[in-house]
């Protein structure tokens, strides 16, 4: 029957990616996450083709880290519908959001566990950022913390936030610069990249 799924356990290289998927993907944080926890979710190819329809960045991920198997559903269908259903899935994810005030928690939860945020791809920044956004800061340093399970600790360390908000096409760019500033390393912060992005042009300033 069109459409029908089957799943089996492949060489790698039985499968590959299609040629006419324009998505990008994150190859490094797709890596992250099998060398956490493994394929929790099989890839989708064409039978008749072995062209991968859902999954193309998780199978380079695995390539990439080595892997020699990996799960597929198979599924028989023209080329036309092989078309549809990668673009459809490509789409689909365009158009997912987040409840940003369910996530912050399940963020929060996670983090204050012995393990932290390993495994889920999201960061310490990232939560910070989720919740300065749902604060609804805009550019100013605010004395008390975003929830009220913080506020001792925040004060104890006389914490503040500061928020510099940036249109939506500007913002990537920003982030993408400041991860490059870190060099891979997850204990600096983008608070500590700004504090001395901002020393150093003191610097050269007085100078001048």
């Amino acid at each position: 029957m069109k459409g029908e799924l089957t799943t089996e356990t492949v060489r790698i290289d039985d499968v590959r990616p299609h040629p006419n998927n324009v998505r990008q993907g994150d190859i490094g944080a797709i890596s992250e996450s099998l060398q956490a926890h493994g394929q929790y979710r099989a890839i989708v190819a064409q039978r008749s083709t072995g062209l991968i329809l859902a999954g193309n960045h998780t199978w380079k991920a695995a390539k990439q880290i080595g892997w020699r198997d990996i799960a597929v559903h198979f599924i028989d269908c023209d080329d036309d519908q092989a078309m549809r259903i990668l673009l459809a899935d490509n789409r689909a994810n365009d158009l997912a959001s987040y409840d940003d005030a369910a996530l912050a928690e399940l963020l929060k939860e996670l983090n204050a566990t012995e393990l932290g945020l390993q495994g889920t791809l999201f960061d310490g920044n990232d939560l910070d950022e989720l919740i300065v956004k749902l604060e609804g800061i805009h550019g100013f340093v605010i004395e008390q913390p975003p929830f009220s399970e913080l506020a001792q600790e925040y004060e104890q360390r006389g914490i503040g936030v500061l928020s510099l908000p940036y249109d939506k096409d500007t913002l990537p760019t920003i982030k993408s610069k400041l991860n490059d500033l870190r060099n891979g390393d997850e204990t600096i912060t983008y608070s500590d990249i700004v504090a001395d992005l901002i020393t150093k042009a003191h610097e050269n300033n007085t100078r001048n």
